[in-house]
């Protein structure tokens, strides 16, 4: 049976102390599954092992009793407890929890010291220093003596032990609990500690713990992702008959849906990596991002780039790798990045603005994109082509990027029916090829809003809503098509080289030679039209 990577995390730090490396970093929220990592790789050694906090001092791990045992609550300075290491007797092992604020404290540089001092123990001595904390926080002095195990959030496996703990600790009647998959799956994407808060919850709430609970679960999910703030859970509504139009793009998710289930693996399939969507804004890229969790039955994570960026060295790249990492927890699932570009706006001059960060986010989140074993599909939407980095388009990033267009006669009477449904409104009672020929160049956004208005003027007049007050509506919108006319053209253009069409009807919008400013070659991003050595500037 294949390993999960927890097993493998495990066995990776198991080996890294049996070939005697005296200092690890072990990035991890979770210090309880650490103490039993370290205790059974300790039995198995045949070593001591000790802990240390700051609030606590030094404790040492009773076999016997099952318990801490605080050795001295005078080793609380950072200081003391290095020098203490050094005291240890053979054969033991020391943790230290949450070490990483001292890396930022006045007396870091003695810190660094002393740690580097530690790393040129002898591996005789089979003693062990262990930094177990939330964050990578290595000074550049011990990048090449330390070692790094990270430690991913709890899998199923590991959640069904934290279930059973939580049932065992509250007495319940056989029918009051219900271990089922749809719950363990629910937890997916919670720590250890977060998983038993909401099982515990979820019990004093209604008493038991079964398959009832699950809306439960996820709405503490929910909340706790919302808490940390570089994803959002969004519950997705409709399916993909509720966009409309791009019959093409539909099709292909249809299609791509089916590599997730069971036999297509073995069939030769790989996992889907996902898709980008760019095109004119307003046209349903958003509404397809939420349309595929649907019908995929997936959980739906909106992830904002911007939200990533913080004041504090190197949490910004800590906070790119915490949301992917929630993201992989929660697989399958549709991880969705909307206007991607303006997440990615400071790539190109990343190391004259902001010291690298952007371009390391970046760059993280692009071999993220490569690696990534997981089944989370990518649903990125852009508006704007210029603006994204070169990289992101490479073969192999997306299984296929998509332009969506402004819609054509055909699609637009489609989008009428739906919104006029989605009103509870009988399309029939209505001139849809009348209202579709009114709206040419309209945005699917903008046909919704020119129903909803037209509901306002049948309201104030207490009538029921008819085709006139939706084209009174009509004729006071200034569609996007007009006001970006240039824009859409040029971003039409690169896709008729660059991208695969949404949509197997082409839209009846057309845009004058003005706008278009035709040329016999492609069009280039910006980023490759700032290279002297493109053929545009030789």
């Amino acid at each position: 049976m294949e390993k999960t990577k927890i097993e493998n995390a495990f066995n990776e730090l198991e080996t890294i102390i049996k070939a005697g490396a005296p200092i690890v970093e072990v990035v991890s929220y979770e210090i309880q599954r650490i103490h039993g990592f370290i205790n059974t790789i300790a039995k198995k050694l045949n070593r001591k092992w000790y802990r240390w906090s700051q609030i606590r001092g030094l404790d040492i791990w009773d076999q016997d009793t099952k318990e801490f045992i605080n050795k001295s609550s005078d080793t609380k300075d950072p200081e003391a407890i290095l020098k203490v290491f050094n005291e240890l007797e053979k054969a033991s092992i020391l943790i230290l929890e949450d070490f990483h604020p001292f890396m930022d404290s006045e007396n870091f540089h003695e810190i660094v010291r002393y740690l580097r001092e530690i790393s040129f123990i002898n591996k005789e001595q089979e003693k062990t220093l262990i930094l177990v904390q939330p964050i990578k926080r290595i000074p550049i002095e011990l990048i090449k003596e330390l070692p790094i195990v990270e430690v991913e959030l709890p899998d199923r496996e590991i959640l069904k032990v934290i279930f059973e703990a939580v049932v065992s600790s509250y007495d319940l009647e056989t029918s009051e609990v219900e271990e089922s998959d749809n719950l363990i799956e629910a937890a997916l994407g919670l720590t250890t500690m977060e998983a038993r808060l909401a099982f515990s919850k979820a019990i004093v709430d209604s008493g038991k713990l079964t398959e009832d609970s699950i809306s439960y679960i996820i709405k503490e999910k929910e909340n706790i992702i919302k808490k940390k703030g570089l994803l959002e859970y969004f519950h997705p509504e409709g399916d993909l008959d509720s966009v409309g139009g791009l019959d093409i793009l539909k099709d292909w998710l249809r299609r791509r849906g089916k590599a997730f289930k069971r036999g297509a693996k073995d069939f030769g399939l790989d996992t889907p990596r996902g898709v980008l969507l760019l095109g004119v804004p307003g046209c349903g890229k958003s509404l397809c991002a939420k349309a595929i969790a649907e019908v995929w039955n997936f959980p739906l994570l909106r992830f904002d780039l911007g939200k990533v960026y913080a004041g504090v060295v190197g949490q910004t790249e800590q906070n790119i790798r915490n949301a992917l990492d929630i993201a992989k927890a929660l697989a399958p699932c549709v991880l969705w990045i909307d206007e991607i570009e303006k997440g990615l706006s400071g790539v190109q001059s990343s190391n004259q603005t902001d010291s690298g960060v952007s371009a390391r986010v970046f760059g993280t989140f692009l071999t993220w994109m490569q690696e990534k074993k997981e089944p989370v599909f990518v649903v990125a939407t852009a508006n704007d082509i210029s603006q994204l980095p070169p990289e992101l388009l490479r073969k192999g990033r997306f299984d296929e990027i998509f332009f969506v267009d402004l819609p054509s006669q055909e699609e637009r009477e489609e989008i009428f029916k739906i919104h006029l449904i989605r009103k509870e409104r009988e399309p029939s009672n209505f001139q849809i090829k009348k209202l579709t020929s009114r709206t040419k160049g309209f945005t699917g956004a903008e046909i919704e809003e020119v129903i909803k208005e037209g509901l306002f003027r049948a309201f104030d007049e207490d009538k029921i809503l008819n085709t006139e007050h939706i084209i009174s509506a009509i004729a006071e919108t200034n569609p996007l098509s007009v006001t970006m006319g240039k824009v859409i053209a040029e971003l039409r253009e690169w896709a008729k080289f660059k991208a695969k069409f949404a949509s197997s009807v082409q839209s009846d919008v057309t845009f004058s030679e003005k706008d278009l400013e035709k040329t016999d070659k492609i069009p280039k991003l910006k980023q490759e039209l700032n290279n002297p050595f493109m053929e545009e500037s030789l």
